[in-house]
């Protein structure tokens, strides 16, 4: 039975609460419906960019390059250390590479399924809510809050070709089905099944089986030793197929070293939340009022645990706004219960006056202005009027680069891709490596100094990059600029040629 929603009718029966009438439903589900709508126009610019071919973010092309090794039978792990480094599992390239028999672009298809991947989380939040309260609005108004979170505050992911939108279909289902019904080992089987699924498209999303097998050692151990050890076998599984289809340096590169930095962690943590400041100090409130009830407490571990590894991963060089993405299903997950508890009148909620309460819904949607505003999509009608020109303007850098004979590097690998141009040295794994002293940079700069580069693509010219690059060693920066000369200095482009 769903939660009497708030109005201003009076009791019939003294003592007991009010019911809503019919003309009090109407006005919440209206309001309701006007959040969806603003959720929507949060994802029209995104939606419409994915449909575009210029470049959105870094692994854009990094992916379309993995999934073409697929078709071409070319092993994803078949070195050490390599220029080429490959450190994701391999599932994710699989599905696109086959799903491109139909689109016929790996670029459309691993978007496509971006941006599917995201409405089925929102949907699978909205069923989480469901499960939990019984209640249909907080389920809808959890939903489609998420939606308006990731694409005001993470605009340049959505749509984006890259897997971990795809990985957290399976992560939410697992955690769908753990909420849904006592965890007997066949739930437990099932739910380690889709973790594991999860795991194979993207394998650091830790903070869903964390919070999973802390809940269930605070239920029963037993079933947490089962949920542990049936996750070893599969993950094992997962380990020696990734193998033998990737080929055999399948841990060593998913294990690749990163720089890290616990302040630079910190620092990227409030740089990013600083937007959503009311929506998390809600979420942490509601996490505090409500730890010590049983049916909540999963949300409560989720929401610690998925702040905890999300902000400590934040600290390796490279991280964006993904990284957090965990702890936005929790925040969405939260808000749901928040309208929940807000409309019950009857509920030990933060606030206590009637009308405050029924604010709660629009008062956090506003909140998303903010971030909204500084995605550059807030006149979302100005930034479709810009897209054209983007998509000419990267075809115009791909045709300069397919026009220079031989091979290039390009710092952005989609134009190398539509320049019809192999992939030879990945900027950014490649530029780990060679900090960690794992590959030489020598090999490059000699490639470099003898021009057998055709083409050198950066984000802009040598001079106003900073040093140290999270592309590019310094020495490799330094021999572009003493042997090649700057042809193309577009925004975000910068094409170098050999200069002998």
């Amino acid at each position: 039975m769903e939660p009497a929603l708030p109005s201003n009718n009076v009791s019939l029966v003294p003592g007991l609460p009010a019911l809503p009438s019919h003309s009090a439903k109407i006005r919440d589900w209206l309001a309701l419906w006007g959040l969806a709508l603003f959720a929507l126009i949060t994802s029209i610019c995104p939606i419409v960019r994915a449909f575009y071919h210029f470049e959105i973010n870094y692994v854009d092309g990094w992916n379309v390059y993995n999934a073409l090794r697929i078709v071409q039978h070319v092993p994803l792990y078949g070195a050490k250390y390599a220029w080429t480094t490959v450190n994701y599992p391999a599932l994710s390239f699989y599905v696109n590479a086959y799903l491109t028999r139909y689109t016929h672009s790996y670029l459309l298809t691993g978007r496509l399924i971006s941006l599917l991947s995201l409405a089925l989380s929102c949907l699978l939040i909205g069923l989480i809510i469901r499960k939990l309260t019984g209640n249909l609005a907080a389920a809808f108004f959890g939903g489609f809050f998420c939606l308006a979170l990731f694409c005001a505050v993470a605009t340049r992911y959505v749509g984006m070709n890259d897997p971990q939108m795809f990985a957290q279909v399976f992560f939410l289902a697992g955690l769908l089905v753990y909420v849904s019904k006592t965890p007997t080992l066949g739930g437990i089987a099932i739910v380690a099944i889709l973790f594991i699924l999860g795991g194979n498209i993207k394998h650091n999303l830790l903070e869903f089986p964390i919070a999973v097998f802390i809940d269930l050692c605070l239920t029963s151990r037993r079933k947490a030793i089962q949920f542990a050890l049936l996750s070893a076998v599969l993950l094992g599984a997962s380990i020696m197929l990734n193998t033998k289809l990737g080929g055999p340096f399948f841990v060593s590169n998913l294990l690749s070293p990163r720089e890290y930095s616990f302040l630079g962690g910190i620092v990227d943590f409030l740089g990013n939340y600083w937007p959503i400041l009311l929506p998390l100090a809600i979420a942490c409130i509601w996490v505090k009022m409500n730890w010590g009830d049983k049916t909540r407490r999963l949300i409560c571990i989720f929401f610690v645990v998925s702040l905890i590894v999300d902000v400590s991963i934040a600290g390796g060089i490279g991280i964006s706004i993904n990284t957090y993405f965990g702890n936005f299903f929790a925040i969405s997950i939260i808000m749901g219960f928040v309208l929940y508890d807000a409309w019950q009148p009857s509920s030990n909620f933060l606030i206590q006056h009637p009308i405050w309460r029924r604010r709660i819904p629009p008062i956090l949607f506003v909140s998303l202005l903010l971030p909204m505003s500084l995605s550059g999509y807030f006149w979302f009608w100005n930034g479709l009027k810009k897209m054209p020109e983007q998509q000419r303007r990267f075809d115009s850098e791909a045709s300069f680069v397919r026009a220079q004979p031989g091979l290039a590097i390009c710092e952005s690998l989609l134009r190398c891709y539509y320049a019809d141009k192999p992939e030879v040295f990945e900027p950014f794994n490649s530029t780990r490596l060679i900090r960690a002293h794992k590959l030489d940079s020598a090999e490059i700069v000699h490639k470099i100094e003898t021009y057998q580069y055709g083409a050198i693509q950066l984000h802009g010219p040598v001079g106003s990059l900073e040093r140290p690059n999270e592309r590019f060693p310094n020495d490799v920066l330094d021999a572009i600029g003493l042997h090649y000369v700057l042809s193309v200095d577009d925004p975000d482009c910068a094409i170098y040629v050999p200069g002998k």
